[in-house]
Formats: C-alpha cells, structure tokens, sequence
C-alpha cells in the first residue's frame, strides 16, 4: 500500500471512530451519586459514593463528571477527584476509564463543616474517542440531598441560669395530676378519695384499687431564636459566627427538652431554605427531635421581621401555660416589653443571651 493510500485509511479510521464516538458514547451510560445517610451533624463524616455504568460493547477512554455543590462540605484527597472552591459554590471533577460492560462504585469521604441543606440537582459528563478528535457532553438530572444539624453543646455549657430553668421544666411537667385523664388502676393508699375508688377492678383483684391518674402534658416549651444582631439591625445578619452559636444553643434546648418528654416548638425571625422570601419561622408543638433539628439546619441568615414584633404576634393568639425561651443577642427594649406581654398573660420565661467576643451580649 502506497503512503498516500495508508494517510488516506488512516484519516478514514479516524473520522469513523470519531463519529461512533459522537453519536454513541454516552448511550446505555447510567450514573448515580448518593449520601451514606440522609441527614448527619455538623463535624460527622459521611460517604458520597458514585455509581457508573457503561451498558455496550464501546468502551470509554476518558469520562469526566463535574458538579457544583455549595461550599460547607470538606472532600478528603483522593485519586481521579478535583475539588475547586469558590466564594458560594465548589466544583468537583470526577475521572474514569469505562471499559465494555464496566460498573465501578467510587466512595468519597465527606466532612461535614457547617450546617445546612445540601443539595445536588444535575452532573455534566464529558467523554470522546483516544485520540480526541470528538467529544460529548450531557448533563443528567439528580435528585442528591444532604441536611446537616447544628452540632450540639453540653446542656452545661449553656449560661447560667438557663440549664437549670430547663431542668426544672420536666419536673413541673409531673406535679399536678390532670383529673380528666385515667392512666389505670393502682392500689388504694391512705389518703386517697372515695370518689377516686374503682369498684370494679376491687371486686377482680380483691384488694381495694382506685383511678389511676394520669398527669397533664400541655406543659411545652417554646424556643423563640432571634437572628438580630442588635435592635437596631435590618436585613443582613452582620455576625453570622455568634448567630450560628445561638443555633446551636437553640438545638441543645431542644435536645434536652424533646429527651425529656417535652413538646416543643420553634419562633424564628429568620427564613428557612426553600420558603417563602419574608416567611419567618413557627414551628410546633413538635416531639419528634430530627424536625426541629431539620428546621435548624435549613434556617438562613436572613432576618425576615424584627423578633419583638414576632413576639407579639405570638401574644395575640392568647397563649397560656407555655415556657419562652428566648436566644438572642440583645435584650431591646422593644423586645423586652414583648416578652413581658408573654409572661402577663401566664406563661413561663427565660432569656439565653448569646455572648460576642467578650462573652457579652449586645
């Protein structure tokens, strides 16, 4: 074969590898990427793990899968992994080889840096021939979330005096028995009314029994987290480092509160990922502990109202019986006559300052 015929194949060759490559590199390709767990706290390590497919006989020289994920969580080194960060989002690039009828399933560690909802809606994936010549590009859909809770502090570590008002909230809880609620029977004690016998189960058991009562359980504690810096700030949260303390302290109340058998709710004048634009934060009675530390995890940094006028509103719909925990940074006088409209009309307070740089509050 003479040169100019063999120049000629060769281009041939070529051009025909090149256009099976465009037309059919990324067909019967599948990818997955998912979380070792649905939901971890902030300082834990889950895996991000990727599954790839290539279904056909054509195999993958080079495949390159980028994504975007906002920053907050860190990527351990690893081998055929690129991680570029920028001031919101990060880039990640995956590389793979993907021979004929390949599955490879890639583990990544990840540490979780900071609270939030994490959130993966697309991948674009790159491949080509050897040699370069064509190159396809299509970006798939993915469903990918991860929510991080606030971490949690030492129900200790919280300023005196507000770990021993909560303490004591359980132990009111179980003082007063509530007569419209029967838990059972119980033996009879000196003491105990005749109005309280139960005649039947004497009559069953032979001994003499009386209602058992059961005791109230509207008793619940409310955490109202004002994300104002001072009385006086307006939108944007200027220190988000002592707010987020403040969401940890929030998450602690909550966890010790839910613990212990306590409904528990949530007033906050920030705005949660994925609500409305200026929709504060009312969240309750809740008894489940991974609600309120999703709602926590999903907050923004966005004041929507100031916390007083929050207040009132709650004051408005006449609540009674309840227990305010209020984690802020100031006490404004504004917020300091709200709050006492709370506690006029009968319900329990206390205030959780969270301190700045020299342990003070604003």
């Amino acid at each position: 074969m003479s040169l100019p015929w063999f120049i000629i194949s060769t281009l041939l060759l070529l051009l025909f590898i090149s256009v099976i490559y465009q037309r059919s590199a990324l067909k019967r390709v599948s990818y997955t990427r998912y979380f070792s767990a649905a939901a971890a706290y902030e300082g834990e390590q889950v895996e991000m793990v990727e599954e790839i497919t290539n279904r056909k006989l054509l195999p993958l020289p080079w495949l390159r899968l980028e994504s975007s994920i906002a920053r907050g969580l860190e990527f351990g080194r690893q081998e055929n992994l690129g991680v570029s960060s920028g001031e919101i989002y990060q880039n990640h690039i995956s590389l793979f080889y993907l021979r004929s009828y390949r599955h490879i399933k890639r583990r990544h560690l990840v540490r979780c840096e900071k609270r939030g909802m994490f959130r993966l809606e697309s991948v674009t994936m790159t491949t080509g021939d050897h040699f370069g010549l064509s190159r396809r590009t299509q970006t798939f859909p993915l469903q990918l979330k991860l929510l991080v809770y606030p971490g949690l502090v030492d129900i200790h570590e919280l300023p005196l005096p507000v770990h021993s008002w909560l303490g004591e909230l359980p132990v009111k809880r179980w003082i007063v028995e509530d007569p419209f609620l029967t838990a059972g029977t119980r033996e009879y004690r000196p003491g105990d009314s005749l109005n309280a016998m139960n005649w039947k189960a004497t009559a069953q058991t032979g001994r003499m029994q009386v209602h058992q009562k059961d005791h109230t359980a509207d008793s619940r504690l409310i955490i109202c987290l004002n994300v104002e810096i001072s009385e006086s700030m307006w939108r944007n949260v200027t220190d988000a480092a002592r707010i987020e303390l403040g969401i940890r302290y929030a998450a602690t109340a909550a966890d010790f509160a839910i613990g212990h058998g306590l409904e528990t709710g949530l007033l906050c004048n920030g705005k949660l990922d994925g609500g409305g634009e200026r929709d504060h934060v009312t969240s309750g009675p809740l008894w489940n502990l991974e609600e309120m530390l999703g709602l926590l995890a999903r907050l923004q940094l966005d004041r929507t109202i100031p916390m007083s006028r929050l207040l009132e509103l709650e004051a408005e719909s006449y609540p009674e019986g309840n227990d305010y925990l209020i984690i802020t940074c100031h006490r404004g006088k504004e917020l300091q006559q709200a709050a006492e409209e709370l506690e006029l009309l009968g319900n329990g307070l206390a205030w959780l300052d969270i301190p700045g740089e020299e342990g003070e509050s604003a």
